[in-house]
């Protein structure tokens, strides 16, 4: 916490010491006033005008004796001080490189080499700190280079994510598998790229695995299989989800996903299978034909009785072939499109309790209690709840009732799954009616007779043993043993919980509101404009605009927003020579209809920021209603939090801020909006550790202390 300060400790320096030179002057005129009184009280009254005169010539020369000293004493004293104290700051908190001015504080006598001295053994200390520090962590570093480098030449898409389901790591194939750029990046959701169902639905089946501590028995831990769409739908992927626990061993951290790409795999499979389906339907008529053909022979005909039966057993062995073969074929082409979408053995409470817990969250007013005791199946776990939920509410809509019960068996070498309720069972024309309705738009346009063609079942209703009606699902038995010794015997070749390394991203507790959390775990996008003009009210136009991201006090180098946009109208020159930016330059860009809407989509809900915010804000609401979005987003700008910490007075240019805290910008990347943005981004990682140093530590004291800033905001209103 900041230490409490009274009024005149905030005052600053110079005030503070022209106050002291004012209060000389005051004493001067009071002492001389004094003096002149008393003189007149033995001189007399006829001496009035001379000790007016030489009084008043007395006060005022020692008026203009005080403030030429003062002027001096500012100039070469107390200037040089606020100087020195802004350098020493700079260097102490932000670590600004550039060195103290010899000349600056010529006049302190041996304060200025003390505090350059200071200053070099601080810079010294530092560097001496930092090299201790890259030795001690230079065996992290080639261990989290070698996991860069494993993770970047994986064939698999790999994303990292916390349980909020924000990315804190992803690899170059992550890109190139999800088909994004910009709407990819560390802190965004992951359900802005990939459909949420089927994610939600597999860790809600690892937390309750790892809830109930099956993951320590079960085949795949706390991993499990997933199947998504792409948020745009043009794809699908196949991959795993996995539980990241904690350094205890106790929670989920976070959670990993590798996938891959099977799009054209499983659009190939399918097409093929339904080409062989197809082939076979047309050969069942000739097959019919042949087998008629077969049956009219062995009729009454003139033929010798050995060439006809002869005739007779050869078309009929050959028709009961082609008819066996045809049903092997079709068995095998039915399998075949099954399987182009992946299965898995599934426990049936895990299933159950997906259903369960999918009906409050949709509230449905039902009761549905779970009887006998779970079985392994092996299905797509993520159609069947849907479907299992799906029929449930038709059953409760078609009945009436509101207590069900759902038992899964093991009978006939199926698993059966059955709903039961008190009542009478549905017609084979009321179940009809639904299945060829849609389930969960995040998977597409499958109806429940595709989920039910892909498991190779049907649904039937009846009067079960007890007198209950049901609503009977068969399922296959699972592919693999599930006996606990079996069980037992694979946790013998598994550690007890997978190490891997700590990110940070994952430590961070979203609570409370945005404007009250710490800076340093602020998502900012540092961005900027290059325009046609200066006058965004009078008809100019965005040329250019880039931004950078800045996660958990990182600039994230590798996620760039930069796109030149067409004005619809003609640069002129004098603006030309300052971004370099021509009309051939922009001529085949896109306008700002189609930017703007992108650059929307990379800020997401990230703090924006930029320097002289108001003019780039003023050309981003100007669009606002033409291109249908706003930028709701809290705002920050580096020149009033600069103006803040160094005075109003002092160069807040992006220039003179850069040179002071020691930021490079290269000469060709200058007055562009790139590379302002990254110089601003730069800035803003150094301002925030002066503003911590001032006692400002979230985004609402940042806010507060832009506002102090009135006199650079009143200019910034002419925009």
């Amino acid at each position: 916490m900041a230490p409490t300060t009274n009024k005149l400790e905030r005052l600053s320096l110079r005030l503070r010491i022209f106050l002291f030179f004012a209060l000389i002057a005051a004493s001067a005129f009071v002492i001389i006033a004094a003096s002149l009184y008393f003189a007149l009280q033995r001189i007399g009254p006829e001496a009035t005008p001379h000790l007016v005169l030489f009084g008043g010539i007395a006060s005022f020369a020692i008026l203009f004796v005080t403030g030429w000293v003062w002027q001096k004493f500012d100039i070469n004293v107390a200037q040089p001080i606020e100087h020195i104290s802004k350098d020493v700051r700079s260097l102490v908190h932000a670590g600004a490189s550039r060195g103290m001015d010899q000349e600056t504080g010529k006049y302190l006598g041996l304060l200025n080499p003390a505090i350059r001295e200071i200053a070099a053994a601080l810079t010294e200390a530092r560097d001496e700190t930092e090299k201790q520090i890259a030795d001690a962590t230079q065996d992290t570093q080639k261990q989290t280079a070698r996991l860069e480098s494993v993770i970047s030449n994986l064939e698999q898409g790999v994303l990292i994510c916390s349980l909020d389901h924000k990315i804190t790591l992803y690899n170059k194939r992550a890109l190139k598998i999800l088909h994004v750029s910009g709407d990819l990046g560390l802190g965004r959701s992951l359900f802005s790229i990939v459909s949420a169902a089927p994610f939600r639905h597999a860790l809600d089946r690892l937390g309750y695995r790892l809830q109930e501590g099956r993951h320590k028995h079960h085949k795949e831990g706390l991993s499990q299989l997933v199947v998504c769409a792409t948020a745009d739908g043009k794809h699908t992927l196949q991959g795993r989800v996995t539980l990241l626990l904690d350094d205890a061993g106790q929670s989920p951290s976070g959670f990993i996903v590798t996938f891959d790409d099977m799009t054209r795999q499983l659009a190939d499979n399918v097409e093929r299978d339904k080409l062989l389906q197809a082939a076979l339907s047309d050969l069942r008529h000739p097959a019919a034909n042949l087998l008629a053909s077969a049956e009219m022979l062995a009729g009454d005909y003139a033929l010798a009785p050995e060439a006809r039966h002869t005739l007779e057993r050869m078309i009929a062995d050959e028709a009961s072939s082609l008819s066996t073969r045809l049903e092997q074929y079709d068995k095998r082409s039915h399998d075949m499109l099954t399987s182009a979408w992946p299965m898995s053995d599934v426990y049936s409470s895990s299933l159950f309790n997906s259903v369960l817990r999918r009906n409050s969250s949709e509230n449905l007013h039902v009761t549905c209690e779970f009887i006998g005791d779970p079985v392994w199946l092996h299905c797509d776990s993520i159609s069947i709840v849907e479907l299992i939920e799906y029929a449930l509410r038709k059953v409760a809509t078609a009945t009436g009732q509101r207590a069900f019960f759902l038992r899964a068996s093991e009978r006939d070498h199926k698993i059966y799954i059955d709903l039961h309720w008190h009542g009478a069972p549905l017609s084979v024309a009321a179940i009809n009616e639904w299945l060829d309705d849609p389930l969960d738009p995040d998977l597409g346009d499958i109806t429940s007779r595709d989920v039910l063609q892909r498991h190779k079942s049907d649904f039937w209703s009846a009067i079960a043993p007890d007198g209950t009606a049901h609503l009977r699902l068969p399922l296959d038995l699972p592919r693999d043993p599930h006996t606990p010794q079996q069980q037992d015997e694979q946790m013998l070749l598994l550690p007890e919980r997978l190490e891997f390394y700590d990110f940070e991203l994952m430590e961070r507790k979203y609570l409370g509101a945005l404007e009250d959390r710490p800076l340093r775990e602020l998502d900012f996008v540092v961005f900027d404009t290059e325009t046609t003009g200066l006058d965004p009210s009078g008809g100019d136009e965005i040329i250019s605009i880039a931004g950078v991201r800045i996660v958990n006090g990182r600039i994230m180098h590798g996620e760039i927003f930069d796109h030149y946009v067409h004005p619809g109208r003609s640069i002129p020159p004098v603006s030309t020579k300052i971004h370099h930016i021509t009309n051939e330059m922009v001529a085949d860009a896109p306008s700002a209809q189609t930017v703007l809407p992108r650059f929307h989509a990379f800020v997401s809900d990230a703090v924006l920021v930029a320097h002289n915010a108001a003019f780039d804000m003023k050309f981003l609401s100007l669009k606002q209603d033409e291109i249908g979005i706003r930028f709701t987003n809290p705002v920050l700008d580096t020149v009033l939090l600069a103006a803040h910490l160094q005075g109003q007075t002092s160069s807040l240019t992006l220039d003179a801020l850069a040179e002071q805290f020691g930021i490079e910008i290269p000469a060709k990347m200058r007055h562009t909006a790139l590379g302002d943005s990254l110089a601003t981004a730069e800035l803003l990682l150094r301002l925030i550790d002066l503003l911590e140093a001032s006692g400002i530590h979230t985004l609402r004291d940042a806010v507060a202390a832009e506002k102090k800033a009135e006199a650079i905001r009143r200019q910034q209103a002419r925009y």
